[in-house]
Order: C-alpha cells, then structure tokens, then sequence
C-alpha cells in the first residue's frame, strides 16, 4: 500500500479529513472500492518497462532488487530529453516539503532555469508536514485541483480517483509508454501500485526495495572489541551488553520499534501479512510475533534499550549519530548520507547483517514499499494537455548522471553546486535554499547508489544488498486497497503498540499480549483481512 511506504511520516488522513473526502467524491464510507475490483485490476495491461542505457553503472543493479552503484558522478552527462517539453504553457501542481520553503520564483534562479528547461511556467503549491492533512482534505473538497497532485491513500480512495483523476492507460500501458522514455525506465513493480479500477491513475515516486537498513556504529563495535555480525539472538544479546555503558551514556539500542523491528526479522516474522493458499495471517497472530515479544523483554530486563527509547520524541537519529546508541535497527536506505553528514570523529557507519535467531542462516529481510507516493493528474477535457503534463513528469524522471537529473537535483554550477576534486557535487547554501521545490513527489527516477567522496560505501551498500535481496520477503497485500487500512489502521495500530510497549517495560503482564491482539483484531484486523482477502481470491494480487 502506498501509506506503509511513508513510514514514520504517515500521510493517511484523520477524521476530519475522510470526512471531506467522502463529502467530495459523493461515494458512500463503507467499502470505498466501487468499481475497483481483482478482476479489473488483474487485467490491466502495465506500462513495459526499457531500461535506460544512457548511463552505465560501475556496479550493476539485478531483477532480485539490489540497487545499481556509483562511485563516482558520471562527468559525462547524456541528455535524455531532446525537446523542450512545453511550449510556454502554465502547469499547477501541489507537494509536500519537509525543509523550509523555498525562495519564490521572482529570487529563486534555480525556479527560474527549471521553467526554461520544461519550457513551461510551474506554478507550485508547497505545504508543510504538519499542514498537509488539512490541505489535501480541503483542495480535493474543492472545485479547482491542480494540474498535478501528490496523492495519498485516503477513505473511499479508488472512488475518488474514478471522479477527479485521469486514467492514464491509452497514454502510458504496453508500448504507448515508449513516448515517455524517463518514465519508461521505472520497472513495472512501481506501476503495480497505480492500478485501481481497472486503470492506470497514477506516476509513481519509485523507492529502493532494499526498504530499511540495519545501521550500527561499527567504530563503537571495534571499540567494544565486539563482532559487527553476530550470529543469532544469544549473540546479538551478548553483543548489546558490551556496547552498553549506562555511566558513559551509551546504550545499545534506541528506538524500540526499530529494535523490534530488527527481532522481527530475527524471529521469521512476515512481511505484515502471510498468505497461504488466499488467507491471510497478520504478523501480531503469529508465534514468530510472541517470540519478538519476549526476546524485547529479555533486551529490555538486561538493561540494553534506551530508557527512553518508548517515547515517540526520542530523537534517535540524533542520539546514534551523538554515540549515545551504537545500533539503530530500522531507517530507511536513503538516510545513508544524511547519517555521513553529520558525522564526527572516528565515526564509521556499517549495516548489520541480521541473523535467523538460532544462529543457523542469515535472516530475510522485507521488501520495502515500492513507492513512496503517486502522483495523479487532474482529469481534463484535453488530450493535449495531457500530454504536456506527461512531457514533462518524463523530463522530472530523468535518470541518474542526465543532464536534466544533474539540474533537477543540482541546480546551476557556480551557483546552486560547486564541483569537486572528484567531480563529486556540493550543493551551495543557495543551492540548498533554492532547489526545495516539491518537484521529487511529482515525479522522479529510482535512487541509485551513490555516496560523495565515499565510494567505499557504495561497495558496502552494494554487496549488502547483494547477499540479502535474493531471499526477501513480500507483503502479499502490496498494491491492493482496504479502506479499513485507510481509515481505521493508524490509531488502532499506535494504540496496540502502546499497550505493547507498557509489556515490554514490564508494568503490564506479558499474557495482555493475548487481549490486545483480539481488540485490535476487532478494532481493524479482522476488517482488512477481509478486504484484501476478497481480493486475492477473486483475481489475486495485481
């Protein structure tokens, strides 16, 4: 589902938000499905993904997953679209950002070059995180949508999408997609997840499916004299108690639903849900779930979490990078360089490659959301237009090492980025101002790997991903819709994690375990089996 790939910044809407949605598309608040079918699904017809040759790699991404790497910025950079993709015409579209707002286009040169490149005048509209809810809700009750829009699974989404949105199937299924050869080069795992009602009603933001890393601070393993690979969970216990010093401020692990999610993987947990033979199990039914359950109170009776690791402010990215936590057990891939940047001293950031918990084999990993949002078109009377607006989402989707990447992501040389020593690019303060444009959610190409100056990294990351994505597990249910995911998940789901956590701190008996599974089962559980169910056995997963 594209609200897992959000994660921790979770864009599902609220109550008063749903309650808009259903206002404006004039659908009842039961199912939200409509016309969206297994059957329709299944048989629409994906774009054919050409991968792009523009651009070679120094280490070779594969079908399992593993991500294509770079040591080095490409010097040459190929330019992927010929033409100018507008002809003076004006576009609307509206995103959310995460920085600050960028300076507006009368002082903003890098705005000014992108409309000169997409020969087009790109009007957009940037809302704040905390913003974003009211605003989506409110633009989608109204009458006047922009042009492009970064979407999110909302109540009664496929109903919304078949009123307001533009099917996309006689412009990009099969072959038709050759006319957008950027957009061609996302691989077809990424479409699956814009198809509702048997159409395609969406580009998707493509992410890794590498999903989350295991990051440790291996320079605080070597000083603890500890391996970076223990074998097993009496291992990885072992391993906690020598890098935890609470005198010296450092505990082993932060953030407990990270460390969770590290058990998780240990324990055989399934990617959310498990299927067998069209029924589906959730990963908190499961053995494989009570036993992550005890092994986070054994962590936490030895004393190796956090203390204040429950508290959904703790600021975890801060602590590892600060030494206080040597393992955080579950961010995404993309937070490598952001991890780099702030680095310190002898700090030396690894990945740790999880074990079954007996020791016996690697563990498997999960497949991460293939998106991290799609981006719908408002539907509009003219072909033509249409076509302006896919021109130019194809030139947003430039490769890595393109011309029109190199500008997209960098800017201006001079004034956006300088160049280094080893053609690495440096944003500038301007640079980083400038280029916040919300442009990356409205379309974009697959991250590669590439590390500034640290192609030892890459080799890392690469030979990670390498070993581990042969075997990963799939979320069956990735790419089918339930409103109750939609609407009702979020608060049931903090709710049950919550009374988790009063388990695991030892102030309620590991046996409410067995009552918080069943209220959330008839809080949503039950309801979302259903409704993926449904769909896998009349047409299965699309």
């Amino acid at each position: 589902m594209i609200n897992s790939s959000f994660g921790r910044r979770t864009l599902l809407a609220g109550a008063g938000a749903t309650a808009l949605i259903g206002t404006a598309t004039g659908c009842a608040t039961n199912s939200g499905a409509g016309s969206n079918t297994a059957e329709k699904n299944t048989g629409v017809k994906l774009p054919n993904y050409i991968e792009y040759q523009g651009v070679k790699p120094d280490l070779p991404g594969n079908e399992n997953g593993t991500l294509p790497g770079f040591h080095q910025f490409p010097a040459e950079r190929a330019k992927s679209v010929p033409e100018k993709p507008g002809g003076g015409e004006t576009l609307s579209g509206l995103g959310h950002i995460y920085t600050a707002v960028p300076p507006g286009l009368d002082q903003n040169s890098y705005w000014k070059g992108l409309n000169e490149r997409l020969g087009v005048n790109l009007e957009v509209q940037m809302v704040g995180n905390a913003d974003w809810e009211q605003k989506f809700a409110t633009v989608i009750a109204g009458n006047d949508l922009p042009d492009i829009l970064q979407l999110r699974v909302v109540a009664n989404f496929p109903s919304l999408l078949e009123k307001r949105f533009t099917k996309l199937d006689e412009f990009l299924a099969g072959d038709a997609i050759k006319e957008y050869p950027n957009l061609a080069n996302v691989a077809t795992r990424h479409w699956k997840s814009t198809v509702y009602n048997g159409a395609i009603y969406g580009i998707p933001i493509p992410r890794g499916a590498v999903g989350q890393y295991h990051f440790i601070r291996a320079d605080l393993f070597d000083e603890a004299g500890v391996s970076t690979e223990p074998k097993g969970f009496d291992e990885l216990l072992e391993t906690a108690k020598a890098l935890t010093d609470p005198k010296k401020r450092r505990w082993a692990f932060g953030l407990i639903g990270s460390t969770r999610s590290l058990m998780a993987r240990m324990n055989g947990e399934p990617n959310t849900w498990r299927e067998e033979g069209g029924n589906l199990t959730h990963s908190y039914e499961t053995e494989e779930f009570r036993q992550t359950l005890a092994d986070l109170i054994t962590l936490w009776k030895a004393g190796v979490i956090h203390p204040d690791s429950v508290s959904t402010t703790f600021p975890f990215k801060q602590m590892f990078n600060g030494g206080t936590v040597a393992i955080n057990p579950a961010d995404g891939y993309l937070g490598w360089a952001g991890y780099i940047a702030e680095a310190t001293g002898s700090y030396k950031l690894g990945v740790l490659k999880a074990y079954q918990r007996d020791g016996s084999a690697p563990a498997r990993v999960t497949y991460g959301a293939p998106n991290y949002s799609i981006t719908g078109l408002k539907k509009q009377d003219s072909p033509d237009k249409i076509k302006l607006i896919l021109r130019v989402l194809n030139w947003l989707a430039a490769p890595f090492g393109t011309e029109e990447f190199t500008y997209r992501k960098f800017g201006e040389e001079g004034v956006d980025h300088t160049v280094g020593p080893n053609g690495d690019l440096v944003k500038t303060k301007t640079g980083t101002a400038n280029i916040a444009l919300p442009i990356g959610y409205f379309s974009d190409s697959q991250n590669p790997l590439y590390e500034p100056g640290r192609p030892e990294d890459v080799d890392l990351q690469h030979k990670y991903q390498s070993e581990v994505m042969p075997t990963a597990i799939a979320n069956p249910t990735e790419g089918l819709f339930s409103n109750a995911s939609a609407t009702k998940n979020t608060p049931a789901d903090k709710k049950f994690l919550d009374n988790l956590w009063q388990i695991v701190q030892g102030r309620k008996p590991e046996s409410e375990v067995e009552s918080l599974i069943k209220t959330w089962r008839s809080e949503v559980g039950d309801e979302m089996r259903t409704e993926f169910q449904d769909q896998l056995q009349n047409g299965g997963q699309r």
